[in-house]
């Protein structure tokens, strides 16, 4: 059920990231927290929506309309099919890729436990500010015990005023719990790395969270205009330079730069607290969406897959080779249930066990694919093991 979780993921990853994109376009630029907890809704949705709809038997309701249910079960077939034509291949290559990338942030959190180890305190400027020669940018760093760490270039050249809003902004990101979200969405994005949706939520959680946290910085300097000019300095005195994964940082790309400094300079009222009505109404739309998606209705009845009802087990000669192995056959149905024919799609190398596989598909019996109410002739993938 793995490989339908993902492929769910594809086109239900777009439905929760347009409900997202609706629920944000509501809110002002300037409410940077509210529209923080609308992708964060929608990350959560990205995972929960496929998992609950691969695993959780649908439902019959009657309150959807009967088209809901149609293409529901219309859908259902195709990403099945398409899963059964992957078989263990597509969850194989998924596993390889999500343990790449996880190995990427364990190398990222590698990276900032060396530069923890490094530091130096900064007690002059709090007992959670940290001094380091290693980096080039601010960043908050530390899970169980967190802690702002900064450039020693910053701390000896920048003036009080620039250090107190790069501090407030860094301890935005601590008091917010950016760092354990910011971890989840990683691990979101490793997971689903084939998934074009989780980036383009990820992107948007991370405009949101450092504009949320630039609003701080402002509200405890009140002084939007001179903390632009610092983001700008700090962009070209580290232009070129890549902060890890697992941490925030308070440079990000310069698209994202360039869009944050316009923001803080029009002028528009600061505001720190995020809206959970709008929260709420995202979360509310997740979950609406999710029931739909589960809905079987009275008609999910008139489309169906073909199904195995008694499969035959192979019949392999003693003489031939007892080695572990395995062949696939394509099984058409006719629309009385019985085989028409069979051949193997995916050979296991050995002549015998392919025509056992091929004798058992057709020795197996079968309810037919279902379309409109109507039986019609399909396609079975017969999946034949042996053991050594």
């Amino acid at each position: 059920m793995i490989d339908t979780a993902l492929l769910n993921s594809l086109w239900q990853g777009a439905l929760v990231t347009g409900i997202a994109a609706v629920t944000a376009a509501f809110l002002p630029k300037h409410h940077a927290a509210s529209r923080y907890t609308v992708w964060l809704t929608a990350l959560a949705g990205l995972v929960a929506v496929p998992l609950i709809t691969a695993f959780h038997p649908p439902y019959a309701a009657t309150i959807f309309p009967a088209v809901v249910a149609q293409t529901n079960a219309a859908t259902t077939i195709v990403t099945q099919r398409a899963a059964d034509a992957g078989g263990p291949w597509l969850t194989i290559l998924w596993a390889l890729g999500a343990l790449f990338c996880i190995g990427r942030l364990l190398l990222s959190y590698a990276r900032i436990a060396a530069v923890l180890r490094e530091s130096r305190p900064a007690l002059d400027l709090g007992h959670d500010v940290r001094v380091s020669d290693s980096l080039t940018v601010p960043i908050a760093a530390g899970f169980r015990h967190p802690v702002v760490i900064l450039p020693t270039a910053a701390v000896r050249d920048l003036p009080s005023a620039d250090l107190r809003a790069i501090l407030a902004h860094e301890r935005a990101h601590i008091r917010r719990g950016d760092l354990v979200t910011n971890l989840l969405q990683r691990l979101v994005e490793a997971a689903l790395f084939f998934n074009p949706w989780a980036y383009v939520i990820g992107r948007q959680l991370v405009d949101e969270r450092e504009a949320a946290c630039d609003d701080w910085a402002v509200a405890a300097t009140g002084a939007a205009d001179r903390y632009a000019a610092y983001l700008a300095e700090l962009a070209l005195a580290a232009r070129g330079t890549r902060t890890p994964l697992l941490t925030p940082s308070a440079l990000g790309s310069k698209r994202l730069l360039l869009g944050r400094i316009a923001r803080l300079l029009s002028g528009k009222a600061i505001v720190v607290k995020a809206n959970y009505l709008a929260a709420a109404a995202s979360v509310a739309a997740v979950v609406l969406l999710t029931l739909v998606l589960q809905t079987k209705g009275v008609a999910s009845n008139c489309y169906h897959d073909v199904a195995v009802i008694d499969a035959a087990m192979p019949v392999i000669p003693k003489s031939a080779p007892h080695i572990k192995a395995s062949a696939n056959a394509l099984v058409t149905v006719g629309t009385d249930g019985r085989p028409l024919n069979a051949k193997i799609v995916l050979s296991s190398g050995n002549k015998t066990i392919d025509n056992a596989a091929v004798v058992a598909a057709m020795k197996s019996t079968y309810s037919p694919e279902v379309s409109n109410c109507t039986p019609t002739t399909g396609a079975f993938l017969f999946h034949v093991e042996t053991a050594p």
